[in-house]
């Protein structure tokens, strides 16, 4: 007959085998971006949140997260739409010592736009600052809605960061890829090492057209048809943070351009020299 300690010994060696602990995936959320609307939910967890905006409209749109600790709905809400001058309301919008952890850049429709960020907990505006051919930003056609963010339940582990292919940091004022942008799908890891806001907008080039098209292009007040179509982008994050993009390539031109007016004098970071053009092959 068999020992005591040898059943013992049998058992727990016969024991099933633990399954591993299953990796915590980022929240994931839905945004429909229309003219001029959005539909989203209205209270996420905290942590590391996947957008998908999807533009059913016909111009082009983004969705911007932006809050400010400690904020109500009500500040935010009083510099969402832009009253007065640019300059004025860029102002307005500094005071409150905004946050942007990231957000969907600019698609045309029926494309998709899909970053993943850091969300702390407090309340946020998801937004779009797109102008219009009439001159009127969308936030002022009412496109903005309000985002609360909950604390992640006690206990709850971190979501695993999405696993990128490339990196490109974003400083005062510049984009820097260490290695070549190649056709195809990449998870691109964005990293703020500038003392101020940037983002990543990301647009195709017309075939035959160049950096210096589409500067002209600006300089003439951007009349005429565009050089260049938004394609994705992240729009963030704040100094010190990172995010991350998912973007599809087909071989061409692109640009790599920075929207964001600049602390010092409001003018957009690309005015600065934030623009590149990029040869994806």
């Amino acid at each position: 007959m068999f020992s005591r300690a040898l059943i013992v010994v049998l058992a727990v060696g016969c024991s099933a085998p633990k399954r591993p602990t299953a990796v915590r995936q980022p929240t994931k959320i839905d945004i429909t971006a229309s003219d001029y609307a959005f539909a989203a939910v209205d209270t996420i967890p905290a942590g590391l949140t996947t957008v998908r905006m999807v533009n059913t409209g016909r111009e082009p749109h983004q969705a911007v997260i932006y809050g400010a600790p400690g904020k109500t709905f009500a500040e935010l809400e009083a510099v969402v739409v832009p009253k007065g001058s640019e300059a004025d309301w860029w102002h307005a919008f500094l005071a409150i010592h905004p946050t942007v952890p990231g957000g969907a850049g600019a698609v045309m429709a029926p494309d998709t736009s899909v970053i993943t960020a850091n969300l702390t907990p407090g309340n946020y505006m998801i937004a779009c600052f797109i102008p219009s051919p009439d001159g009127k930003w969308h936030v002022q056609k009412g496109m903005y809605r309000r985002l609360v963010v909950m604390p992640a339940a006690a206990g709850a582990t971190a979501a695993a960061e999405p696993q990128s292919d490339l990196t490109v940091t974003l400083s005062d004022y510049a984009f820097t890829t260490p290695t070549p942008v190649t056709a195809g799908t990449h998870t691109i890891r964005i990293e703020n090492t500038g003392p101020q806001l940037h983002e990543l907008t990301v647009e195709r080039l017309a075939p035959g057209k160049t950096l210096a098209d589409w500067q002209r292009w600006v300089q003439s007040g951007m009349k005429g048809p565009p050089v260049s179509i938004p394609v994705g982008g992240f729009t963030g994050p704040d100094q010190g943070n990172v995010g991350w993009v998912t973007l599809t390539f087909t071989p061409g031109d692109y640009l790599f351009l920075c929207y964001v007016p600049d602390t010092k004098d409001g003018a957009p970071h690309f005015v600065h020299g934030m623009v590149k053009q990029v040869t994806v092959s």
